[in-house]
């Protein structure tokens, strides 16, 4: 089983990659579920139903507790069971907007990373703020997460973070461009795990 993660700022196309990461990899006959934060659960539902932004500590607190909760609740016990896990935003998510705010990037991951598994892929998906506003504005009203200057912030902290299992990919292409470029790096994880070959001898 695997864990993914789609990461990137409002707009970039997240909750469609991840359900399409989701599909191919059942179509590879690998059990797998899409789990989106903030959750539906206790801390989640406070930080999408408050109005106004909390200051910075308690907004990082909020998520930090409610991906905790995610973890137990839910990841973990879904990885143990054989499901792969596709997470619409993670905890690069808290670096990078958390981050964004004024907090420090490297403290966030590392606090995140005590309490979270890290992901077996992360694909960012990494569009210009002022296209993934005008994409955002045709189904929405925008929230205070997402303002130009700020999310201009975003997305370099989400550029600015090195970590091995990181794929940025560019998300103002077409959405065919965008899957093929995700699907390739999807393979690429099963590949280096043996899976992909073991599926293909399998059908054969």
């Amino acid at each position: 089983m695997y864990l993914i993660a789609v990461e990137g700022i409002d707009g970039a196309g997240k909750t469609t990659i991840a359900n399409f990461v989701r599909e191919e990899l059942l179509k590879l006959g690998i059990p797998a579920i899409v789990l989106k934060e903030p959750t539906e659960g206790k801390y989640g539902k406070i930080i999408k139903e408050s109005e106004k932004r909390f200051d910075p500590e308690k907004e990082l607190e909020l998520f930090i507790l409610d991906r905790k909760e995610d973890v137990e609740k839910n990841i973990l016990p879904a990885l143990n069971k054989g499901i792969s896990v596709i997470m619409d935003r993670y905890y690069y998510s808290s670096v990078a907007y958390q981050g964004a705010r004024g907090l420090d990037p490297e403290e966030i991951l590392k606090v995140n990373e005590s309490i979270a598994p890290v992901p077996d892929l992360t694909i960012i998906l990494d569009v210009e703020p002022e296209i993934a506003l005008k994409r955002i504005k045709n189904r929405k009203k925008l929230t205070p997460f997402e303002e130009l200057e700020y999310l201009k912030k975003v997305r370099e902290i989400f550029l600015s973070i090195k970590r091995p299992e990181i794929r940025v990919v560019d998300a103002s292409k077409s959405l065919e461009e965008v899957k093929d470029e995700v699907i390739y790096h999807v393979l690429e994880l099963l590949s280096s795990r043996g899976s992909f070959l073991e599926l293909r001898l399998r059908r054969t």
